[in-house]
């Protein structure tokens, strides 16, 4: 029984065997393949990507956009790409000239079966509407601080000619120019680019974006505001229009690319809001560039609001470039341009701070007082106060530096030419009574013996100007925050000025004023009870000869 099992088993396998055919002889044969369409088309001057679309078994259709600025005959047109189903044939052939002048071309293309299917090309004229030549007819700038309170305004630069370095080249240079685009060639992603030329005008000048420095209310320098102004490079640009995002991008000779969008005639809302409705009309085309803060660098400026400074120099918002389309550009205004002086000369580098020296005593503030009652008093104004505060007007502090630099080494403070020191004792009168307070713990931190000090530039937590470190006796010391040349508001008093050729060591005295308001404003208060913060300020000594 068990031997019938595996004749018959073994005569099934024989039958399966014969019956089956061999798949890859249909692959070599061909029959198989009856795959008849276009891949990927492009023809000469194609706008874009060609659609194919298979309507059925023997017909289809491509549309294409054809640019009349690229294509100068019709009838003429090249075929540049074919791409078929595998191993199908065409009636054309990639290179061949097609005539679009007509009626409409067909392709054929036939499988390896020799099924076939006719494709009707429907083009389409596109023309970049951007190509031509415009004259450079006026500037806007929406720009400011808080719009919502009346801090921003849409303004002609021209109207404000005190706030620009003119010599010639202010905005007003730029009102004679002339742009002219052309076509070169619609890229791959159905884009357009070209050349842009911006001409200077009869003049032969173009705006400089020197913003003056009589209005700059940060500084006493010209500021340089190309990167907001000179959208439209001058001379020769390349520029790209995306179609996708609406937007088109010029390309300078240095690679400097700016965007903006293209903008027809109309009346556009600038700003809105319940009190303001601010428009624009465009006459007819403009360039209309925006800015982001954390890509363009503008900032809200709340403490120049209202200024031209912020409008123009600190928060532009906008910037239109109005234009006309014109049949064509005066040989005269066709000129090469310039922008004159268009260089801001850089102010004279601040002095390299220097701490090594003898640096001698300029000024005692003190901030103190009880809750709610803070002042800041120089003390050896306030001399009734004091035993002999102003002894310590004349001392020296040297910074003597290590043979490894100046951020370490010894430290003298040393009595003038008096050859005495504050006793730092304060006279109070309480009834009938003069005492004296010993203040040494508060005022006299400062050793009168040599001792060491490091100096921390990077300790920028408390001063911009570091840290240094004064040691005392043994593992104590005081690290005490140095203040640069400049305006400082410390606990909210007005500004301290350190001046130029001085720098400043801020102790600080208490985290907080007292509660105990007994004595408050009185210079008790201040001076004793709660003192709060001591700035000696010193002023360096040039070495004699």
């Amino acid at each position: 029984m068990k031997r019938s099992i595996l004749f018959i088993a073994l005569g099934a396998l024989a039958l399966l065997s014969a019956c089956t055919k061999d798949p890859w002889a249909q692959v070599e044969e061909g029959s198989w393949n009856n795959d008849h369409r276009i891949l990927n088309i492009k023809f000469a001057g194609q706008a874009g990507l060609a659609v194919v679309k298979d309507v059925d078994e023997s017909t289809g259709t491509v549309n294409v956009q054809l640019a009349t600025d690229l294509v100068p005959d019709m009838s003429k047109v090249t075929l540049e790409t074919l791409e078929l189903s595998y191993k199908a044939s065409c009636n054309v052939e990639r290179g061949a000239i097609i005539d679009f002048s007509g009626a409409a071309p067909v392709i054929t293309v036939t499988s390896e079966t020799g099924k076939s299917r006719d494709y009707t090309v429907i083009m389409k004229e596109f023309t970049e509407t951007i190509v031509g030549k415009y004259s450079l007819d006026s500037c806007r700038v929406w720009g400011g601080t808080g719009p919502e309170f009346g801090g921003c305004a849409l303004v002609n630069p021209t109207k404000k000619p005190w706030c620009w370095y003119d010599n010639g080249h202010g905005p007003g240079a730029e009102y004679d120019d002339y742009l002219e685009f052309t076509l070169d060639e619609i890229l791959p992603d159905g884009n357009t680019t070209g050349k842009c030329i911006h001409y200077g005008g009869v003049d032969g000048k173009h705006w400089n974006c020197l913003y003056a420095a009589a209005n700059n209310k940060e500084g006493d320098t010209d500021i340089d505001l190309h990167k907001y102004y000179r959208k439209i490079p001058v001379g020769e640009s390349t520029w790209v229009r995306d179609y996708t995002n609406n937007t088109i991008s010029f390309t300078d000779a240095n690679g400097v690319v700016t965007k903006g969008v293209f903008v027809d005639s109309g009346t556009y809302d600038v700003y809105k809001d319940d009190s303001r409705d601010v428009k624009i009309t465009i006459a007819n085309k403009a360039f209309l560039f925006t800015y982001t803060p954390s890509v363009d660098g503008t900032k809200d400026d709340w403490t120049n609001i209202y200024t031209d400074y912020d409008k123009f120099a600190k928060r532009p918002r906008a910037f239109f470039v109005l234009v006309t389309p014109v049949s064509s550009i005066p040989a005269a205004a066709a000129t090469v341009g310039t922008e004159g002086k268009n260089t801001v000369t850089p102010p004279e580098p601040a002095p390299v701070f220097d701490l090594p020296g003898d640096w001698k005593v300029h000024e005692l503030w003190v901030y103190g007082g009880a809750k709610n009652s803070i002042t800041k008093d120089q003390a050896p104004v306030k001399n009734w106060c004091w035993n002999n505060c102003s002894k310590e007007l004349d001392n020296i502090l040297t910074f003597t530096p290590s043979a490894e630099g100046s951020l370490s080494g010894k430290l003298m403070y040393s009595s003038g030419e008096d050859g005495e020191y504050w006793d730092y004792h304060y006279i109070w009168k309480k009834g009938e009574e003069l005492q004296n307070i010993d203040c040494t713990d508060l005022y006299g931190w400062l050793p009168h013996t040599e001792t060491s000090y490091t100096y921390n530039p990077e300790d920028k937590s408390l001063s911009e100007g570091g840290s240094v470190s004064v040691r005392l006796k043994g593992v104590l010391s005081y690290n005490v925050p140095l203040l640069l040349p400049g305006s400082y508001e410390l606990l909210g008093k007005t500004a301290l000025d350190i001046p130029e050729g001085c720098m400043a060591l801020a102790l600080p005295l208490a985290d907080a004023p007292s509660e105990d308001l007994s004595y408050q404003w009185t210079d008790y208060d201040r001076f004793v009870n709660s003192p709060l913060l001591y700035v000696m300020v010193f002023q360096k000594q040039i070495p004699t000869e």
